[in-house]
């Protein structure tokens, strides 16, 4: 079983609400998700090569083709905020 503390670490990791941590169906789904994990442990795999392509498909090389970009005046005209020459954007994490 999962303790209350792991679970508000969890909730703050994944920026949920206190109000979302406490519903009924999180805690089922989570206890649901940790059950899998644990059968996941139990499957035998010794001896079995690890696979990092289900396919042989490669991708096909392009040639890269230099090209002039545009000035960096006429790219930072339709932007609110810039910042020196760069776009000045939201910070996403804390």
């Amino acid at each position: 079983m999962i303790s209350k503390k792991e679970i508000s670490e969890l909730a703050d990791l994944c920026k949920l609400s206190p109000d979302d941590i406490g519903r009924e169906d999180f805690l089922e789904s989570l206890e649901e998700v940790i059950n899998l994990f644990d059968k996941i442990k139990d499957v035998g795999v010794e001896g079995v090569e690890p696979t990092y392509q289900v396919n042989d498909y490669k991708e096909p090389l392009t040639d890269d083709i230099v090209k002039e970009s545009l000035p960096q005046e006429e790219v930072l005209k339709n932007t609110e905020e810039e910042k020196y020459g760069y776009f000045k954007i939201l910070k996403v994490v804390d």
